[in-house]
């Protein structure tokens, strides 16, 4: 896949030296002959410390430090994502200049570090997931690899589906404001959800399966949400005193209560992304029906919030999104 770059989305800030002595028809010569020869290893490596020492070493390299023997693993990073993802042939097809081509190559370089950070936060997210699965109400299954599932009466097990990635994917997340960590993405509870999501749609699942399972709903992430900063895992409550944070769970519990199964898928749906035709579909109804569904469900959500604080109702609509994706199955019957 070709990353499209316009010249407006380039990294001004980058050190991009002396750009004058640079031959833009001599790079492009040698990835006709080479892909990637000396001339471009030459600007590979001297890109990859001048981009690198923005990002943090522990996140982006697992090192301590950005020393010679971390540069050398980024370097060959960078190469191995030019060639699969076509970038060399990319760069000598739309570069104005060697200044133009140099800036690429430092944005393959980020983007390489983005790559890293991403694999980062999928091992973080499986360390909690296999953590969580350890306690009620999950069941291990099998040790070698281990498995798991949901205490009491087994699902018929499924093998998973993009719609159950999507569902995942549609879960509220942790936002992102910095570099310095590899993101939490979901909160205690919300990874809670997501575990009975998946444990519900597959029946049991192993560690290849969970690994895989999160890699793909995480490839759907924007950069900016793999990111976090010092919030950790636990539930944003905001501005929520310890009163407003009990408030705030009765009523997430009250809308549980009342949303019908019919209410609840609709709402999982348009979380998820679907059109109304698409749910329609999905119940087994027609498009009216499911209008009248939609607008009750809306309705229910209303009298709950309209007299609440604006903390209040982004706690509550984040815990119903989460609790509803879950609960409904993602939306799909």
């Amino acid at each position: 896949m070709i990353d499209s770059c316009p010249l407006v989305e380039l990294d001004i800030g980058d050190d991009l030296g002396d750009v004058s002595a640079g031959n833009l028809h001599a790079l492009i010569q040698e990835h006709e002959s080479d892909v990637i020869g000396p001339l471009w290893l030459d600007e590979i490596r001297t890109a990859a410390p001048r981009v690198a020492r923005r990002y943090s070493p522990s996140v982006y390299a697992r090192t301590t430090a950005w020393n010679a023997d971390a540069i050398d693993d980024l370097v060959q990073d960078v190469v191995e994502r030019m060639m699969v993802k076509g970038q060399a042939q990319y760069i000598c097809d739309v570069a104005n200049d060697f200044g133009h081509a140099r800036a690429l190559i430092y944005r393959q370089v980020r983007m390489t570090l983005i790559d890293r950070r991403q694999r980062t936060a999928i091992d973080n997210l499986f360390d909690r997931a296999v953590e969580r699965l350890g306690s009620p109400p999950f069941d291990q299954v099998k040790s070698r690899p281990r498995s798991w599932r949901i205490d009491g009466p087994m699902s018929d097990p499924a093998p998973a589906s993009r719609r159950l990635t999507s569902s995942l994917a549609a879960l509220p997340r942790l936002p992102g404001n910095g570099m310095e960590r590899a993101s939490a993405i979901w909160t205690t509870e919300t990874l809670s959800d997501a575990l009975m999501l998946i444990c519900g749609a597959v029946g049991e699942v192993d560690e290849p399966e969970l690994r895989r399972i999160l890699e793909e709903s995480l490839t759907v992430f924007a950069t900016a949400e793999v990111v976090s900063d010092d919030a950790g895992t636990e539930i944003r409550s905001g501005e929520l005193d310890p009163g407003n944070l009990t408030m705030a769970n009765e009523i997430t519990q009250r809308l549980l209560a009342t949303l019908t199964l019919e209410e609840a898928t609709l709402l999982a749906g348009k979380w998820i992304g679907d059109s109304d035709g698409d749910i329609a579909r999905r119940l087994g109804v027609s498009r009216p029906t499911a209008a009248k569904y939609k607008e009750s469900a809306f309705a229910k959500v209303r009298d709950e919030l309209t007299e609440q604080s604006e903390a209040v109702v982004g706690y509550v609509f984040a815990r119903l999104q989460s609790l509803v994706i879950a609960r409904a199955g993602g939306g799909a019957r």
